[in-house]
């Protein structure tokens, strides 16, 4: 069965995600509708604090569904990192200060409560396959862009999840060769040209922030623009292979970077058609349609329908 077009099914879910500044947590009802949602600061620099916080905003979300009537399946937690989803464990997590957290034993022991974890790239990705803009498609391309670059990659209405979890880490992929020095010690890599922290750097932006450089392109800004097409053509060029060899059709983009609208989207579907030419008839660049709420929905609507037994270990 497809998802995206389900029966209503009896069990509600809840979902977080945790990023670098953000908690942000839903319950959503059987229908998939949201009932209630919570949002705080993500603390910084302690991994243990963060652990506190996605306790503690489980159990204000428990009890939320339990003050109206709903059962609700797993909790379910989208983080950033290498996740280890089967053992339930953050193996290495820089950005939440995490390395080695039995997440799941953790949680289960302090709520009482089922608890899963999962890759945030990949619960974006879920949850606009399940209500944004991969509804009604079976082979689409999620793009994750922010602070790093990520994707994640939805087959026959499954996310794949690859042998070690890690199936769609593409921002450490070679885009120049030789060229700038990435923080993961190799040089070129995509993530030095094409996310948000390169695209402010390129557009001379000293307070690194890409919200600055969007508006600064949206008004004409020759060098904004600028920095926006060259990242656009990197990640055109580098992800063409990527679409081609897995025959999607769509390519969703989603993160902060993507809140940047066509000044990045035009160039970016431009790239892609540039670099297929001749080989595919065309993959469609649209943004994620639930914004930065892609992670959190697909959380909660794992959590519901892995509970109902509809969901796939796939992912």
């Amino acid at each position: 069965m497809k998802f995206g077009h389900q029966e209503q099914q009896s069990t509600a879910g809840i979902g977080l995600d945790i990023g670098g500044t953000k908690l942000a947590g839903v319950v959503i009802d059987p229908s998939g509708s949201v009932v209630a949602r919570v949002r705080h600061p993500t603390p910084i620099g302690d991994g243990e604090a963060v652990v506190k916080a996605c306790i503690e905003t489980s159990e204000e979300l428990l009890a939320v569904a339990r003050s109206g009537g709903l059962a609700v399946g797993p909790i379910a937690i989208a983080m950033p990192g290498t996740i280890d989803k089967m053992g339930g464990t953050v193996v290495e997590s820089p950005v939440l200060s995490m390395h080695n957290v039995a997440m799941v034993e953790i949680a289960h022991r302090a709520l009482g409560h089922p608890v899963t974890i999962l890759h945030d790239v990949k619960a974006a990705a879920f949850g606009e396959l399940v209500a944004g803009a991969g509804i009604g498609q079976a082979d689409v391309a999620y793009l994750n862009l922010g602070t790093g670059v990520s994707m994640a990659f939805v087959f026959g209405w499954k996310v794949h999840q690859g042998s070690s979890g890690t199936a769609g880490e593409i921002g450490h992929v070679v885009a120049v060769p030789g060229g700038l020095l990435c923080n993961c010690g190799r040089r070129g890599c995509l993530e030095t040209v094409a996310s948000g922290p390169a695209i402010a750097r390129a557009a001379g932006q000293p307070d690194g922030r890409l919200e600055t450089v969007a508006e600064a392109a949206r008004n004409g800004d020759g060098r904004a623009l600028q920095a926006m097409a060259d990242a656009a053509e990197h990640l055109g060029r580098v992800l063409a292979d990527f679409v081609m060899v897995m025959d999607v059709g769509m390519l969703m983009v989603g993160g902060g970077v993507s809140a940047v609208g066509d000044p990045l989207l035009v160039p970016l579907q431009a790239s892609l058609d540039r670099h297929l030419a001749d080989v595919v008839e065309q993959v469609t660049v649209v943004s994620a349609a639930l914004g930065g709420d892609s992670g959190v929905i697909g959380a909660a609507h794992w959590s519901r329908l892995v509970h109902n037994g509809m969901a796939s270990h796939a992912w």
